[in-house]
């Protein structure tokens, strides 16, 4: 349930305990007004917080949902009440902007260019549902092949119900291969109790 980050050349899985060092939290929630309290606890001294399956339209306003410690405004990618969208906190100390030139049209992600005194890293979060058609790898790879022209310093991370334990011919890892990123979740993230059958969908 929790992260799936993928990272690129030289974007630290396990960084030091430097001054520009940022800690990035997702976690599939399936609907934020019910858990905003549990998302907190969670979450708590992550540098970004990123929400897949936040089921937000426009009548939730971003300051009902907001968590202290994180800017006032929400980076939000809404579906509607019941279904999908992508939500993105960021702590007051950081210092980023959305980059919509990375999004495409229909596609539940959220890019951000987060601004280092010295380099700047472009994160990612991003939903597929299961029934999400194929048009969707294209555009995907078009959208990671912009950011990668700006900068090689890239962090995604999100749900795209791909289960990298089974599916090992999917187009995921293609990108995966073609963009140098790898996946540093190499544990189940979901576990069904009555298959026994544990799955590692939430890649970072």
């Amino acid at each position: 349930m929790l992260l799936l980050i993928l990272l690129c050349n030289d974007v630290a899985e396990n960084p030091g305990p430097y001054e520009n060092e940022i800690s990035i939290f997702h976690l599939n929630a399936r609907s934020v007004r019910t858990k905003l309290e549990y998302i907190e606890t969670l979450a708590l001294g992550s540098s970004i917080v990123c929400i897949t399956e936040s089921h937000l339209d426009e009548t939730i306003f971003s300051q009902d949902i907001h968590i202290d410690g994180y800017h006032q405004e929400l980076y939000r990618n809404d579906r509607n009440c019941f279904d999908g969208g992508v939500l993105v906190y960021v702590s007051e100390i950081l210092k980023t902007k959305r980059r919509l030139d990375l999004e495409f049209e229909n596609g539940e992600l959220i890019w951000l260019e987060i601004d280092f005194p010295q380099h700047k890293i472009l994160l990612c979060a991003v939903y597929r549902s299961p029934g999400s058609s194929h048009p969707f790898w294209q555009n995907f790879k078009h959208s990671i092949e912009q950011a990668y022209n700006y900068t090689t310093k890239i962090v995604i991370t999100g749900d795209l119900n791909v289960d990298l334990f089974t599916e090992h011919n999917h187009v995921l890892n293609d990108l995966m291969n073609i963009f140098c990123l790898q996946n540093v979740v190499k544990e189940a993230t979901r576990f069904d109790h009555r298959s026994g059958r544990a799955t590692l969908l939430d890649p970072i």
